[in-house]
């Protein structure tokens, strides 16, 4: 079948190019010079008349194209035409991994290889569209669903009680950006959350570049246990805590999977943690040190435009995927007010903020053991901060009364658009 022709048959027949523009295909898409041509003039005609041209329009302005007989219905074709494209984006990606891979140049065979699986999914349909005056009973149903909630969450739960109250839970396509100074706690807050979800009974992926799987698993029994990570680690726990440290660690046998990924080597890319998750199916991801993981689209590593890309696909990443991912990142101490983390203070793009369904912070405070965390940002909720207390020795997590009497502070914030 010649799909290219095929498809350009069938849109001047039903005189709609809405599906095809849906479907993200463009001039690039045809391989075929004369289909390509011709897909400039029906654009072009759309553009300038706001209609496809007519058959007799095509024929006067391409005599010599030749227009078939399509009897496919239109979804089948455009699926069609999508192999059609991704087969041609494969050969030339394939075809220069090859050619670098006889160089022997390894980095560059797995980047082009990378490059084109990057491209393949960035040229998926992300476009939904919903008519309001049709939906109405939909909708009805799940305004009904939330009231049957009964003050429970509607997502997954961060462990974080008026975090929780506040947004309701992390939900699916949410892309949440957590943030701190160095040395605050952002690794150990993400690692709470983890936690909490993984009781409330969902299993969730956690990707760490700063730690290995070793030093997460040995803070995470830590937590669970209740016991002194110190005395974890040095091998000097007593009697009676070796026994919480057995019965928590043999509790996880019956509980949802919990999986830990350790990347050193800082060499993650988009792809490779879409594949991690198709693999593994989990219903949350944690990316800790988000700004160490590698761009796909040659943009040098950490630079502005690199973590933008970055975060703009993982934002596609959860919609596609729906589920949330929450991924951790650097404040700078430097742009922070006082030892207030504010949108400004987050480092290296803006590109967090935008594509963030919700900011995140975490900031130690004068008071030894006691941290805060607050929402900075959000699109359903107002700012906020709360005291915890911090204690490691005693595994202790907790939220207090503001040490201060001052409240909450809500001053100096912006709500995200």
């Amino acid at each position: 079948m010649d799909i290219e022709r095929s498809l350009i048959s069938r849109v001047i027949e039903l005189g709609d190019l809405g599906p095809l523009a849906h479907a993200g295909i463009t001039r690039v898409w045809f391989r075929d010079p004369e289909s390509a041509q011709v897909w400039d003039a029906i654009t072009s005609h759309k553009q300038t008349y706001g209609t496809v041209p007519s058959l007799a329009a095509v024929k006067a302005d391409h005599p010599t194209y030749k227009l078939i007989k399509a009897d496919e219905d239109l979804p089948y074709l455009l699926d069609k035409m999508r192999e059609h494209r991704h087969l041609v984006v494969l050969e030339t990606g394939l075809t220069d991994a090859v050619l670098k891979h006889t160089r022997r140049d390894v980095t560059g065979a797995t980047a082009a290889i990378a490059t084109v699986l990057a491209q393949i999914m960035r040229e998926g349909p992300t476009l939904h569209d919903v008519d309001l005056t049709t939906n109405g009973e939909q909708r009805i149903q799940r305004y009904r669903e939330l009231a049957e909630l009964d003050g429970r969450l509607r997502g997954i739960p961060s462990g974080f009680g008026a975090i929780d109250q506040a947004l309701g839970g992390f939900e699916g396509g949410q892309l949440i950006t957590f943030v701190g100074p160095p040395k605050a706690g952002k690794s150990t807050a993400t690692l709470l959350m983890a936690k909490a979800a993984n009781d409330a009974g969902y299993s969730p992926l956690f990707i760490g570049f700063e730690m290995s799987n070793l030093e997460q698993e040995q803070r995470l029994d830590a937590f669970r246990a209740g016991i002194p990570h110190s005395k974890l680690r040095n091998g000097t726990l007593s009697l009676a805590e070796w026994k919480k440290l057995e019965r928590s660690v043999h509790s996880m046998e019956s509980m949802p999977s919990f999986h830990l990924s350790a990347d050193s080597q800082s060499v993650m890319t988009l792809t490779g943690l879409r594949a991690k998750i198709e693999k593994i199916r989990p219903h949350i991801v944690f990316v800790d040190g988000v700004y160490m993981m590698q761009d796909e689209q040659g943009e040098p590593a950490g630079s502005p435009q690199a973590l933008t890309n970055i975060t703009r696909g993982l934002k596609r990443m959860a919609q596609q995927l729906n589920l949330p991912i929450v991924i951790a990142t650097q404040a700078l101490e430097s742009k922070m007010n006082g030892k207030k983390v504010t949108s400004y203070s987050i480092g290296y793009s803006s590109s967090f903020v935008q594509d963030s369904d919700a900011v995140l912070a975490v900031e130690r405070t004068d008071e030894h053991n006691i941290n805060v965390i607050s929402i900075v940002l959000a699109r359903t909720a107002s700012p906020m901060r709360v005291h915890y207390a911090w204690d490691w020795e005693r595994a202790l997590f907790e939220e207090i009364d503001d040490p201060t009497g001052s409240g909450w502070d809500e001053g100096g914030y912006g709500v995200a658009a």
